[in-house]
């Protein structure tokens, strides 16, 4: 009697095992959440994959971001961020959302649901819409085109996708913004990518960034090679490093009589006359040459003359010889 007693138990306990473990198999698999700022679960980011993404990034103004409260349907919305960087919220007004990530906005936005006795315990999400409008790259790169809004909105981020500067950039680099096209900003840039966090500015979907070649300067009259030259050897390059591109002068040169043309914004012409061999010489100082800058060394008519009177004096000196001493 015992042993079917004790039979009987083991049975069960088998039984039982068997339905909790069948029961464990029925159970969708546990899912980590994350916590919210009021201390309980948050939406899924996942929920939100499929409009947009979460952005470590400071959210811009013009892009398209979507709000979504859990189990509140009344808070969430989807909406885009003005020129003011704000978006228009139920009950709490304009929210000021730019310069925020995706965690600051929703924890702020979970601050003030809360604070406000609107939710006890408020799970919210921010998601940035990643099929907003891209930002255009054009001039000196290497692969000019479209590009979605980088992670971080940076223009050091945006010319790197493009590929990076090429040989010929320019220290000049305009944005034209979506929110006020009319009124560029231009940018000063190091081509060599060295100091650029003093110049890196974030840019925004919409914009339009224009890497600037480098500037010519054109030379000619008495020069070993006339032509144009690229300005891009240094920040600021000077007149004795562009005649250094050109070869030097050539012979019978009047050094007094070296003319910079440069062009004035309203369209006129403003010429400067300077003495190249002091200048060569650092006796006076070495101007800089712009962009445009016509460079014009006037040959000396007096020392080309006394050259032809020389070879016309060395050319007839064997007559003279053979005259005088025939």
């Amino acid at each position: 009697m015992a042993f079917r007693n004790h039979i009987l138990v083991i049975g069960c306990f088998l039984i039982l095992q068997s339905l909790v473990l069948s029961a464990q198999e029925q159970r969708p698999p546990l899912i980590p959440i994350a916590q919210g700022s009021g201390g309980g679960p948050s939406a899924l980011a996942g929920s939100g994959a499929s409009i947009g993404g979460l952005s470590d990034g400071p959210i811009m103004a013009g892009e398209v971001v979507h709000i979504n409260v859990f189990d509140a349907p009344d808070f969430s919305l989807v909406t885009r961020v003005s020129e003011n960087g704000d978006v228009p919220y139920p009950i709490l007004g304009q929210f000021h959302i730019a310069g925020l990530n995706s965690v600051s906005a929703a924890n702020m936005l979970a601050k003030e649901l809360k604070d406000r006795n609107l939710m006890l315990d408020p799970n919210v999400t921010v998601t940035v819409e990643s099929s907003g409008s891209g930002i255009t790259v054009l001039g000196e790169v290497h692969s000019p085109g479209i590009y979605p809004p980088p992670g971080k909105h940076q223009l050091s981020d945006l010319l790197a996708l493009a590929g990076g500067l090429n040989a010929n950039t320019g220290r000049i680099i305009e944005i034209s913004h979506a929110h006020d096209p009319g009124k560029p900003e231009f940018v000063s840039w190091d081509p060599t990518m060295h100091n650029t966090e003093n110049f890196d500015r974030p840019v925004a979907p919409g914009d339009r960034v224009l890497v600037r070649a480098c500037g010519i300067a054109y030379v000619g009259g008495n020069v070993m090679k006339p032509g144009a030259y690229s300005l891009c050897g240094s920040r600021n390059m000077t007149l004795s490093e562009v005649m250094a591109l050109a070869g030097g002068v050539a012979p019978n040169t009047s050094t007094s009589k070296t003319y910079i043309v440069r062009s004035q914004p309203d369209g006129t012409k403003v010429v400067e006359q300077v003495d190249l061999k002091k200048v060569l010489t650092s006796q006076v100082a070495d101007p800089f040459v712009h962009e445009d800058d016509i460079i014009y060394v006037s040959p000396s008519p007096l020392k080309a003359m006394l050259k032809s009177a020389l070879a016309f004096a060395v050319a007839i000196t064997p007559s003279l010889l053979y005259l005088y001493h025939p």
